[in-house]
């Protein structure tokens, strides 16, 4: 498989089976209806619209070139399968992911996906993740909480493990957050929770001592890092200056950190920039979070960061490459 620049790696899609189960459900997460739009409800005051480029694949498609997007690594999106009944989830992912693979089989130079995971059954996770991979999805996508649950809880422990042993990349996605209740005005899930959210997660998987128990795992975290790169030195100051803040750690929390990979999704430039100069080129993902944002946010905003040719070209195509080992790199592609 060789995939055409850039590959997208925050895209999101909801398999047939997907919509299927949503439309039989009486509870979030389900599809309902409001003012003539179909909408995924997921939580108290939490919904969005399904747009066709989220549920048809040719509609997908045409959206990548519109966007100029190359390639794709499609997720499903919020809220995945965390909020289903533990003994019905595992049977539900099977179906999502072979669907997944499906549809890259159909489209093996546009497409890539990510599985979704079954979370609220840990071991059955770590089964399909590998079973997953094995055939032949790049990774798996979790969510930054599973229904309340921190993701740094030992019970998540094999599914990370599997990611390791299975060489598969983990990107950390929002969910409905923890701090909800705080956020009941002015958008400020989306704006605000969504960050802090997947920041938390992350932290703590970190503290917890996910990169000690397994020092080659590959995780990305969306939305250039969340909060985290810009109280970087807070991190380390509060952690190392408190009894207990370093968890697991024996080094400053930021030498860790920088094992992280992030993507592009942000409409500010700064940001970027902040970004590149923490983890460096060879840590950050092209992205566009469609279909909530338009990919050429993400063209504009790299735009105004003049980068040079080499830069560029590991942003848009050779770290994803470089990072999923399933993708067989034949030579670079070009923008769609």
């Amino acid at each position: 498989m060789s995939l055409r620049s850039p590959v997208d790696v925050q895209t999101h899609f909801l398999p047939p089976t997907m919509v299927s189960v949503l439309d039989g459900r009486d509870e979030p997460p389900h599809i309902v209806a409001h003012d003539g739009t179909r909408l995924v409800a997921y939580g108290p005051g939490a919904a969005y619209p399904l747009v066709d480029a989220m549920v048809d694949i040719d509609a997908k498609l045409a959206a990548m070139d519109e966007g100029d997007v190359g390639a794709s690594v499609l997720s499903v999106n919020i809220p995945g399968l965390d909020l289903f009944d533990a003994a019905d989830a595992p049977a539900v992912a099977r179906a999502l992911n072979d669907e997944l693979g499906d549809l890259v089989r159909a489209h093996p130079d546009r497409l890539a996906a990510l599985a979704v995971l079954p979370m609220q059954a840990p071991d059955a996770a770590a089964e399909e993740l590998t079973r997953a991979v094995d055939a032949g999805l790049q990774g798996a996508m979790v969510y930054s909480n599973v229904a309340g649950r921190t993701l740094d809880e030992p019970d998540f422990r094999p599914v990370f493990a599997a990611a390791a042993e299975a060489d598969a990349p983990i990107l950390i996605h929002p969910t409905y957050p923890l701090s909800a209740a705080s956020l009941d005005a002015y958008a400020l899930i989306p704006v605000l929770g969504f960050l802090f959210d997947t920041s938390t997660a992350t932290l703590r998987l970190i503290l917890d001592g996910v990169y000690d128990r397994h020092p080659d795992l590959k995780l990305i975290l969306g939305h250039v890092g969340g909060v985290l790169p810009y109280i970087v030195g807070r991190i380390d100051y509060e952690s190392g200056r408190i009894p207990g803040g370093t968890g697991a750690l024996t080094v400053p929390p930021s030498e860790h950190l920088r094992k992280l990979y992030v993507d592009t999704v942000s409409n500010w430039p700064p940001a970027l920039n902040l970004a590149l100069d923490f983890f460096g080129a060879d840590r950050i993902l092209w992205a566009s979070d469609h279909p909530f944002w338009d990919p050429h946010k993400t063209h504009e905003a790299l735009a105004a960061l003049d980068l040079d040719a080499d830069a560029q070209q590991r942003i848009e195509h050779d770290n994803v490459v470089s990072l999923f080992p399933l993708l067989e790199d034949s030579a670079p592609g070009t923008t769609a």
